[in-house]
């Protein structure tokens, strides 16, 4: 039997010939409304934090977040097709009136802002911001839906595919890589290090267990552009990379923020709510958002923030919390598993 060496780098080109999909390799988890709401709740403070952080020393970055927190407001909840506004209006009119009106405020502010003068407006600002989008939530979710352990285990794993999309955007990553390499994690690929290959087995020569390679007289174009013109090789060399160069600088401060806030998630909305028999993994949870978080902030490998994020962080919260994965159409190897070719 003969081990066969491949270059991560043909894995890679690999992944985008054989799943043109991202959204079937990344950790999309079965969601519900209440989860994606208190996502988008909790995506807004992260954006409207960094408004108030920016205003004095990078008007143009506090621009970007002042408009991306508007954005996110302004968008539709998938599961319904209606708008977030449309949704709390129901409920409370004067909620999503003030929001709205506050949101479009601060882009005004920032957007006019000259000097260092504007900074403590601006923070009483986000301070009603916030609270505002406290009593969105109170108006929308009842409290026993707010204290059910799963929706809020569900918003931190959200919260860390928002991290890794994020900074695979701060370092220029195109998102079909970014997307695609998630899944490699996930499927319990342990990813090798620059300059290294990645041993695959084979024990029949029909290809992977699972998935649907190349028909015999199909070429493979090994010199195929990840989709934004970057060559396998610089994508790998961007993805190992450390301390990362970051291209990206409103995308790495949203991980920054993105960050933060999700370990504010844990610490006051999932760790005192944590059933019984998911109590032993929050230790685990705890070590992993802070290691993500000095991740981000140190600017460490891309390889290391995904391995933390879809190997670490995501499998503990499946299995303390029993959370589901969406992922129709895909049979991807247990974690822990290996992806065998036998060449015989």
């Amino acid at each position: 039997m003969q081990r066969v060496l491949i270059p991560l780098s043909i894995v890679i080109v690999l992944s985008f010939l054989l799943f043109p999909n991202p959204n079937l390799l990344a950790h999309t988890f079965s969601q519900n409304e209440n989860a994606l709401f208190l996502t988008m709740i909790n995506k807004i403070k992260a954006e409207t934090q960094l408004v108030a952080h920016d205003v004095s020393n990078n008007t143009e970055q506090a621009q970007d977040h002042a408009k991306a927190a508007d954005e996110l407001f302004l968008q539709k909840d998938p599961v319904v097709n209606t708008t977030w506004t449309l949704e709390i209006s129901e409920r409370n009119p004067r909620v999503t009136a003030d929001l709205v009106h506050y949101l479009n405020d601060l882009k005004t502010t920032v957007a006019s802002s000259s000097s260092n003068s504007s900074s403590s407006s601006v923070q009483s600002k986000v301070t009603n911001i916030g609270n505002l989008l406290d009593e969105a939530v109170s108006v929308r979710i009842s409290k026993d839906l707010i204290d059910n352990p799963k929706t809020q285990a569900l918003v931190l794993a959200n919260f860390g595919n928002e991290i890794y999309n994020n900074y695979g955007a701060a370092l220029g990553l195109p998102p079909s890589t970014v997307a695609n390499m998630s899944g490699m994690s996930m499927a319990g690929m342990s990813m090798p290090s620059k300059g290294t290959s990645m041993n695959m087995n084979t024990s029949s020569g029909n290809g992977m267990s699972g998935m649907s390679m190349p028909s015999k007289g199909s070429s493979i174009n090994m010199n195929a552009n990840s989709g934004n013109g970057m060559s396998e090789t610089a994508v790998t060399n961007v993805m190992n990379q450390s301390p990362a160069t970051i291209k990206n600088l409103t995308a790495y401060q949203t991980a920054e923020s993105l960050a933060d806030v999700a370990q504010q998630v844990f610490d006051k909305n999932l760790k005192p709510i944590a059933p019984a028999n998911a109590t032993k993994y929050n230790s685990n949870i705890m070590n992993y958002l802070d290691q993500l978080k000095n991740a981000v902030n140190n600017k460490s490998s891309f390889v290391n923030v995904m391995e933390l994020v879809h190997g670490k962080l995501h499998p503990t919260l499946i299995t303390a919390y029993s959370l589901k994965l969406a992922m129709p159409g895909m049979s991807m190897p247990s974690k822990g598993s290996s992806m065998n070719m036998n060449k015989q």
